[in-house]
Formats: C-alpha cells, sequence, structure tokens
C-alpha cells in the first residue's frame, strides 16, 4: 500500500528557474503533464496525458468526458502529492483553448486546493 508524503517535493520554476515547493509546485506540475502529449517525451514515452487529443475533436459530451478523464488519469498517476476530486471544463472556443478547473487534495498539507488551466 502506498504512503502518503510527508513533505512537499522541490522543483524548478519554469518561468523564473527559482526553487519551488508545495502548491506553486503542484500547480506547475499539473499544468505540465495537461500539455504534454503522451510519447513525446524522449527517455519518457509514457508520461503525460490524453488531454490535449480532446482540441482536434468536436466539443461534445463524449469528448469533454473523454478529456475530464484524462486529466483525472494522468494527474492522479503522475502527480504524488495531489489527488483530484473534481475536474469541471469552463470553457472551449472554437480556437482549441479549453480552460478547466481541477480541485484536489493536498496530500501533504491536507487541504483542499483549486486551480485553473487553460490549455
Amino acid at each position: 500500500m502506498a504512503t502518503l508524503p510527508s513533505e512537499h517535493l522541490v522543483d524548478i520554476d519554469r518561468e523564473t528557474g527559482e526553487l519551488i515547493q508545495g502548491w506553486p509546485r503542484i500547480k506547475q506540475s499539473i499544468f505540465v503533464i495537461l500539455t504534454t502529449r503522451l510519447k513525446v517525451r524522449l527517455m519518457r514515452a509514457w508520461w503525460g496525458s490524453k488531454f490535449q487529443d480532446m482540441q482536434d475533436k468536436p466539443s461534445n459530451e463524449e469528448t469533454m468526458m473523454s478529456g475530464m478523464m484524462a486529466a483525472i488519469a494522468a494527474i492522479n498517476t503522475y502527480e504524488p502529492e495531489f489527488k483530484v476530486t473534481r475536474v469541471a471544463i469552463d470553457e472551449a472556443d472554437a480556437t482549441g483553448a479549453i480552460t478547466i478547473t481541477i480541485d484536489g487534495i493536498d496530500l501533504v498539507e491536507q487541504v483542499l486546493r483549486r486551480t485553473s488551466v487553460t490549455i
């Protein structure tokens, strides 16, 4: 059985190069997971999500549900400090931009968190 993380991981901020941890690191990780297509990373082809695949499809109920399920599965698989409790697609426009809101639990601090991601 997996154990809960006891302290936050440390990472590098993609914008500033500074060290980050806690909620800012988790938000960055969620963004990277959702914006990385499967099989594009050379040494980690299995890492990423199928979420972006919904951008090329019609904005119908089936596509939206598939996208939400892909986001949940990828985040829960690849982000060890966060457990998704809810995903909602806020907007999907004709240009292909998708805005989603992700709710979940920060497993280290045991608090509810929310973030919005536009892809």
